[in-house]
């Protein structure tokens, strides 16, 4: 669950810090696409290869395992993010919060929190089939 947790932490920072290089450095939409696509399919790899390590549990367990492991995340990673720069923010002299600028802060967490669980889902279903694909080589129709 840990580790689960620890790749879509993972794939959210790097997530995030694409886009928000891509946004200042003003990349061509054709780059972010493709570094999009090649950190997207970088995570759902590793997040597969961790989840195969429990092979062995029922699917009740994986299924709780990575529900907890994403819950964290989406939950967790806002709050760890957004909490400080809200205390901040309250603490600050009125002229000096224009300049926190959460708004990107916020949409950056979104849109990784958003691609974490595309990518989570893509894993989960990558990982079915391999499943059933093991399970169909294993035990051929017949």
């Amino acid at each position: 669950m840990l580790a689960l947790a620890a790749v879509n932490v993972l794939g959210a920072v790097v997530f995030g810090a694409l886009y928000a290089v891509a946004a200042r450095a003003a990349f061509a939409p054709v780059a972010l696409a493709v570094g999009l696509l090649g950190v997207f399919a970088a995570v759902t790899a590793l997040w597969v290869h961790v989840e195969q390590r429990s092979r062995a549990l029922e699917p009740l367990r994986r299924i709780g395992r990575v529900a907890i492991g994403l819950a964290a995340v989406v939950i967790g990673l806002p709050a760890a993010v957004l909490m400080p720069l809200f205390w901040l923010e309250s603490h600050l002299p009125l002229e000096a919060v224009p300049s926190l600028n959460l708004g990107p802060v916020m949409a950056l967490l979104l849109v990784s929190c958003v691609l974490v669980v595309a990518a989570n889902g893509v894993g989960a279903i990558v990982t079915v089939a391999l499943t059933v694909a093991r399970r169909w080589r294993s035990h051929p129709p017949g």
